[in-house]
């Protein structure tokens, strides 16, 4: 079987990765891919890198790379490439294969128009940091840390 890395930037904001977890953790359940990893080309845990090599160590001949961005930026023409260089030189019997960024994909635009019906008023919108902060740690770099909505920081005082 196929393992699956779905590419992200990464953020510096904590808890920012959970989207991407919960997207992996439904794919998983299809089961059409064994393992589905999350690499991170910055910030955030586990690098791409890392992805590549627990992929490696399940006995994977093959890694589909799928980038969760919107389009084939500088991140997907050339850091992830960069990336895959790196890993091909030490894995050179793994075959590499990248999935288009979203771009005009059908089901993209179901999901903006689910997203606009089901608009929330301003204070919804601070939600997402919200649920950042309940994966908190102490990480400086976090645009949440030494601010009130960081607990982390708050048990300290």
């Amino acid at each position: 079987m196929d393992a699956l890395i779905l590419f992200s930037h990464g953020s510096l904001l904590c808890g920012a990765g959970d989207a991407l977890e919960s997207h992996a953790a439904r794919i998983r359940e299809r089961g059409e891919f064994s393992p589905v990893e999350i690499g991170y080309l910055n910030y955030s845990e586990p690098s791409f890198a890392d992805a590549v090599e627990k992929c490696v160590s399940s006995g994977a001949g093959r890694i589909v790379i799928a980038p969760y961005f919107l389009i084939s930026g500088f991140f997907i023409t050339k850091s992830l490439p960069e990336k895959i260089a790196e890993a091909q030189a030490k894995h050179p019997d793994i075959t590499f294969t990248v999935a288009e960024a979203f771009n005009y994909h059908e089901s993209l635009a179901d999901a903006l128009w689910e997203a606009a019906t089901t608009a929330h008023d301003q204070e919804e919108w601070r939600e997402p940091l919200r649920r950042a902060a309940a994966a908190c740690r102490p990480f400086p770099e976090c645009p949440l840390y030494g601010t009130p909505a960081c607990p982390k920081v708050q048990s300290k005082e």
